[in-house]
């Protein structure tokens, strides 16, 4: 909710329980939904128009909440759930997909394997652009913040081969014999072409979602943009000297290992035990190695 990422509730194994207790636990989520820091529309699906009508307020407003109640094992409201995921409607239009094409190759790494008979392999998502079989891409940022040239053997999608990855698609790509121990998830595959910007420290308008204490200069925390995951020591805070629950700020965050490659407004989570937080990312402090791109690129 935090990250504004519309959601729909499935209450399941009602079969195990009393027609009260279901109603009770509707009842306990209507209640946290309609509370000013969620701003939801709860609603209750019972019967296939409610499914179609939900499919339909889902897909235009992100605060509709649909609801529903059902049993895998008495088949019991499935048919309800089936409807309204059938109904709804693609995240992205085919316009915005055009857009994504036409820019250079990003492709982000979450995944890494070794497959017998065909060497590396990585898992993710294309962010932009088109890749196909063949192509030669460069993957970074190693920990000196540099990038890696590399050739794509082949790709497939839902376990099929496929010669073409469009923006948007999620696939794995295999590398041949490229040494699976100079990748890690949160790095990118992206084209020669791009000069990408990456960075050690960054700044964040963030709001505090909470924190047991106070929130200052020094404190470390996990930060998540992406599919990037590091810790990141908080450097500074403009015009406040700390933050509590509630209070909102730009903040200046260095990454304590190694640089990353990020996107400006891209959303940014970070926690640390209780301590929870959102923003995004406003301002990108180049790493200091990354003058030359041609000088950063290595053959492997």
């Amino acid at each position: 909710m935090a990250l504004k990422v519309p959601i729909f509730i499935v209450v399941s194994k009602v079969d195990l329980c009393s027609h009260g207790t279901v109603e009770r636990t509707v009842r306990q989520l209507e209640r946290v939904f309609k509370q000013p820091g969620c701003n939801k529309v709860p609603m209750v699906v019972l019967n296939p128009d409610d499914a179609v009508t939900a499919a339909q307020q889902f897909a235009q407003s992100a605060c509709i909440t649909p609801i529903f109640t059902l049993s895998s094992v008495s088949g019991e409201s499935l048919d309800l759930l089936k409807v309204f995921l059938n109904i709804l409607p693609p995240l992205s239009n085919s316009k915005e997909q055009e857009d994504l094409m036409q820019q250079l190759t990003e492709f982000q790494v979450d995944e890494i394997y070794s497959v017998p008979d065909v060497g590396t392999v990585v898992g993710g998502t294309l962010y932009s652009g088109v890749c196909t079989e063949g192509e030669r891409l460069v993957v970074g940022p190693t920990e000196d913040g540099r990038f890696l040239r590399l050739k794509v053997d082949s790709i497939q999608r839902n376990r099929s081969a496929c010669r073409v990855l469009k923006a948007g698609q999620a696939a794995t790509l295999a590398l041949g014999n490229f040494d699976r121990s100079l990748l890690r998830k949160g790095m990118v595959m992206v084209s020669p072409k791009m000069n990408p910007t990456i960075c050690c420290q960054f700044e964040a308008a963030i709001v505090l979602l909470f924190h047991a204490k106070t929130f200052r200069r020094g404190s470390q925390v996990t930060v998540h943009v992406g599919n990037v995951r590091q810790t990141a020591t908080v450097e500074r805070l403009h015009g406040k000297d700390e933050l509590r629950t509630g209070e909102r700020a730009v903040v200046r965050f260095h990454f304590i290992k190694h640089p990353e490659y990020l996107r400006l407004t891209a959303k940014l989570l970070f926690r640390e035990g209780v301590t929870k937080g959102i923003g995004h990312v406003t301002r990108l402090l180049p790493h200091n190695q990354y003058l030359n791109h041609d000088q950063n690129l290595q053959d492997y």
